[in-house]
C-alpha cells in the first residue's frame, strides 16, 4: 500500500480540505459571495432574511453533498485507470 493511500485510510489526509487552497479564482468568488450576501441582508426585510438564510443553508448542504460525490467519483475513476494500467498487456 502506498503512503498516500495509507494516510487516507487512517484519516490523516483530508482531500476535500485542500480543494481550492491557493486558487485565486476560488478566493475571489468566496469574497464576492460574502460581500454580496452582506449587501443583500441589508436590503431584505426580516421575513426576507429568514428565507435568504434558509436558501443559504440549502446551498451549503448541496455543495457539501456534491463535493463528496465528486470526490468519490474521482476516486473511483482513478482506481479504474490504475487497474487498467496494471492489467494492460502490451
Amino acid at each position: 500500500m502506498t503512503e498516500t493511500i495509507a494516510r487516507l485510510w487512517r484519516g490523516e489526509l483530508e482531500p476535500a480540505r485542500y480543494s481550492g487552497m491557493n486558487n485565486p479564482e476560488i478566493k475571489q468568488l468566496e469574497n464576492l459571495l460574502q460581500c454580496n450576501g452582506e449587501k443583500l441582508v441589508e436590503y431584505l426585510s426580516a421575513k426576507g432574511n429568514d428565507i435568504f438564510e434558509k436558501y443559504n443553508d440549502c446551498i451549503k448542504e448541496y455543495i457539501s453533498v456534491l463535493s463528496e460525490q465528486s470526490f468519490c467519483d474521482g476516486f473511483c475513476l482513478g482506481t479504474k485507470i490504475t487497474a487498467e494500467a496494471l492489467t494492460f498487456n502490451e
